[in-house]
């Protein structure tokens, strides 16, 4: 089978990134491009379109009449998805050696971006649920707690990262942490990558966007949280602690000289389909409709897990002793697919256009599961032993470039790590280079070889002992 002939699958009921559903919610005016012949839209960068980081052109056009739009200095349209801009972005707020304080559950693009600049991070831990199998969101006490750990070993921060709303849609109210980040001259970069329709639905019950709150560098993935083809993101920049013309410069560092002018399109279309009343109104509805299924599954009995996201519909299949990665192939084979299967739960992404069949398909197929599955005890996962702060032991990027040699993953306790592990899903880094492999992480690592079967059978780079 080619690659090709498997893009024409139908599947029954696509529950999975990008969120315009295979097409269906695709702006109206990038669906008609797409019906122009094939290729007729591949253009270069001529001198009339420009490139996001140019002076003059139609995209630097469009970018300055979004951000003021929103009232914010800049803004920038990527084509390498939301992990482009966050790399650019670390890029712009710290020089080689300093430190950035993020949260553990950063995306594995941070961990790359250090590991190519030298900008060490300084991890702090969150809350976890052990009957959800997540981490919580952050909320201002534990992060005044993380500072005050961070200033007793003397670390001078050069900027602070923060996931909200986290993949699941888990959300909190960061406006307090900002301020306090900024009272410190700190800037913010908040990897919003899963909540960019928050922007355009202001006094909807829905979270606020960090851009709102005036963080410095926000990122939004238009096909995760938007209504954008793959790979299309944007970064919004604001306030005076971060330099424009370096973030430009570092933007330009790392972004392709040929980007596609199609996905430079639907960046553009994604944001004003937002921007359209009748269009908001539409989305509005649709979110409504969200709640519904949401309250309408939970009413029979079906076990979820609320977020601040009502387009996640977040399936708790632990509680029946079923772990996620099983259901999900289970509903795979049915023709439901969802977007995150993980040790306790399974998620699926609703999107932007009509699931009037969703919860009924769910249901239907939830209790088949069910009755063909022998129920075990539900499932717990233990939370994952990271130091409240963790600091790598040796610098990311001397321990990603120095003399290693290959272990198998189950030897490699007391080793340094030359290597990022990062199970996908969830992607959150259990070990980065630098790290020492303690016997905490390999032994939490060894009681989840059901799950890890690849990474516990696979070798580890470690650091040669001089």
């Amino acid at each position: 089978m080619s690659i090709s002939y498997f893009l024409k699958k139908n599947f029954l009921k696509p529950t999975f990134f990008p969120a315009h559903n295979r097409g269906q919610a695709l702006p109206s005016k990038l669906g008609k491009l797409l019906k122009m012949s094939p290729g007729y839209w591949d253009l270069p960068e001529l001198p009339e379109i420009g490139s996001p980081t140019s002076i003059n052109g139609l995209i630097p056009e469009v970018q300055r009449e979004f951000a003021e739009r929103f009232s914010t200095n800049s803004c920038y349209f990527g084509v390498n998805g939301a992990s482009g801009l966050i790399q650019s972005a670390i890029i712009a707020i710290a020089n080689p050696g300093q430190y950035i304080l993020m949260p553990r559950n950063v995306h594995i693009s941070v961990i790359k971006a250090c590991a190519l600049t030298n900008v060490i991070p300084i991890f702090f831990d969150l809350e976890f649920c052990e009957l959800t199998g997540q981490f919580l969101p952050i909320n201002e006490n534990w992060f005044m707690k993380v500072l005050k750990h961070v200033n007793s070993r003397e670390k001078e921060l050069a900027g602070v990262i923060l996931v909200n709303p986290s993949y699941q849609g888990l959300s909190a109210n960061i406006e307090p942490i900002i301020n306090i980040c900024h009272d410190k001259n700190l800037p913010v970069l908040v990897d919003e990558a899963h909540g960019a329709y928050f922007l355009f639905c202001e006094n909807f019950g829905l979270p606020k966007s960090a851009v709102q709150f005036k963080a410095d560098l926000v990122i939004h993935s238009l096909h995760k949280s938007l209504n954008g083809l793959t790979q299309t993101a944007i970064l919004w920049h604001q306030g005076s602690l971060i330099n424009r013309n370096k973030l430009s410069k570092s933007i330009d560092l790392l972004q392709t000289t040929s980007p596609s002018s199609l996905l430079i399109a639907s960046c553009e279309e994604s944001i004003k389909d937002w921007l359209n009343n009748n269009s908001l109104d539409k989305y509005k509805k649709l979110i409504l409709k969200a709640k519904s299924i949401f309250d309408d599954l939970e009413k029979k009995g079906i076990p979820l897990i609320k977020s601040q996201d009502p387009l996640k519909i977040i399936l708790n299949t632990g509680k029946f002793g079923i772990d996620g990665f099983k259901a999900d192939r289970f509903f795979y084979k049915k023709g439901l697919i969802a977007e995150l299967p993980e040790l306790m739960t399974l998620t699926f992404c609703l999107g932007f256009s009509i699931q009037d069949d969703f919860a009924s398909l769910l249901e239907r197929l939830w209790k088949e599961l069910l009755s063909k599955t022998k129920i075990r005890k539900k499932i717990t996962v233990l939370k994952p032993p990271f130091g409240f702060v963790d600091i790598p032991e040796v610098p990311i990027a001397y321990a990603w470039r120095r003399d290693s040699y290959e272990l198998p993953l189950k030897e490699s306790y007391g080793s340094i790590s030359a290597d990022i592990i990062c199970p996908y899903p969830p992607g959150i880094p259990l070990i980065i280079p630098g790290e020492r492999i303690d016997q905490k992480r390999l032994k939490w690592i060894l009681s989840h070889r059901e799950y890890f079967g690849d990474l516990l059978n696979s070798n580890i780079r470690v650091l040669k002992i001089k």
